[in-house]
């Protein structure tokens, strides 16, 4: 079992990476992602549509960075689909962690993302943030529901005196 497990590590660290079809919203989400292996924050916030960079600067961006850098560095991404639900395309992708425990334990986490894209002046852009950067230190909302002010209380009218005698009731037979 030990040995499949350090085989299986090594393939999958030492497996050439397949480069998607340029111009696909695939592509998009693997080249953003190896910007963001390489450390490179600036190609990565380029991916970020106009909506999101008016809500978000650069510097509040990568805040955080080395933590999210850590965790490219120790994941393995696999595309599982794409769908097309009106002008956003979505991503999904399965991602793989592994971590070191020690001389003799290696653990490993599997978790799903989904990328948000949607093609802007012919390039595609995330429409939401994507996994790392799940969000911006000093975004502003995007897209959200107008709030919805309370109904104000029922104010107190005071009751008035009926202007007609109240209607009796049938006697009984």
């Amino acid at each position: 079992m030990g040995i499949l497990l350090i085989a299986s590590l090594i393939l999958a660290y030492t497996q050439e990476e397949e480069l998607l079809p340029l111009g696909t919203a695939e592509a998009a989400v693997q080249d953003f992602l190896n910007a963001a292996e390489a450390d490179n924050l600036e190609v990565s916030y380029g991916y970020l549509s106009e909506e999101l960079k008016a809500g978000c600067r650069l510097e509040d961006f990568v805040f955080d960075s080395s933590y999210r850098f850590q965790w490219i560095q120790e994941s393995r991404v696999i595309l599982d689909k794409t769908n097309v639900v009106g002008d956003i395309t979505f991503v999904d992708v399965k991602i793989s962690q592994y971590y070191s425990q020690g001389p003799f334990g290696t653990s490993e986490s599997l978790h799903s993302e989904q990328f948000a894209l949607k093609q802007e002046n012919g390039l595609w852009k995330f429409s939401k943030y994507p996994w790392p950067y799940n969000f911006c230190r000093s975004a502003v909302p995007v897209n959200v529901v107008p709030k919805v002010e309370p109904t104000p209380a029922p104010t107190h009218v005071p009751l008035q005196a009926p202007t007609a005698e109240p209607a009796r009731k049938p006697a009984a037979p």
